[in-house]
């Protein structure tokens, strides 16, 4: 963690560089300005691990952390010394996005302002109990969900079953987070996460267990 006048002789800095560079265009100016704008990256990425460790049982984990870092980058390139604290502008930027991003990835929504102020819920939409021991009951069980889970998939379509399977495993493989999908797909994460939220409302509807 960096003092408050730290944080401000930082902020100053990226403001008169970044104001420096807008006037003359200059790429050694550009490099400068880069160059000190990742200095606070690094000097303000705890703030981005503060509002993401919650998260690290969700299945996006790594994906919240880009989030993060991005709502990082817009807060420092939006942020003015009169809106008065950087470390209110960014914890601002930071928390909004990342738990609208988290959000989404929930089987159930809730209210922004609720997920923010309340422990993440990490729902197990497509839950697959694994026991230790064997149990003749919950190894039915176990087996019945798969079936419901198999016979649920058959109403997406060819897109939306390759994501999920990669998402949760069900490939045989270890999920995959956005980031991790968009890369293998050679797809936009917008379309990745749109199909996953579309996928998971048709399995919700059609999973009979």
């Amino acid at each position: 963690m960096i003092s408050v006048e730290e944080s401000v002789l930082l902020m100053d800095k990226f403001i008169q560089l970044r104001s420096k560079y807008s006037e003359t265009g200059n790429s050694k100016d550009l490099l400068e300005f880069k160059k000190h704008e990742k200095l606070c990256i690094e000097k303000f990425k705890y703030i981005v691990a503060m509002h993401t460790d919650k998260y690290r049982g969700f299945f996006n984990y790594d994906d919240l952390i880009q989030e993060g870092y991005e709502a990082l980058i817009k807060s420092m390139k939006n942020f003015q010394p009169t809106l008065g604290s950087f470390f209110w502008w960014a914890h601002r930027y930071i928390e909004t996005r990342v738990s609208r991003s988290a959000n989404l990835h929930t089987a159930i929504r809730y209210p922004l302002k609720y997920a923010k102020l309340n422990p993440p819920h990490k729902e197990t939409t497509l839950p697959i109990m694994i026991e230790s021991r064997f149990c003749p009951d919950k190894n039915l069980e176990s087996m019945e969900t798969q079936k419901a889970i198999q016979a649920a998939m058959k109403h997406l379509n060819k897109k939306q079953q390759n994501i999920i399977s990669l998402a949760f495993g069900f490939d045989g493989g270890k999920p995959l987070s956005v980031n991790k999908i968009c890369k293998k797909l050679d797809i936009t994460r917008l379309n990745c996460i749109k199909t996953i939220n579309m996928a998971l409302n048709v399995l919700k509807q059609n999973i009979r267990i």
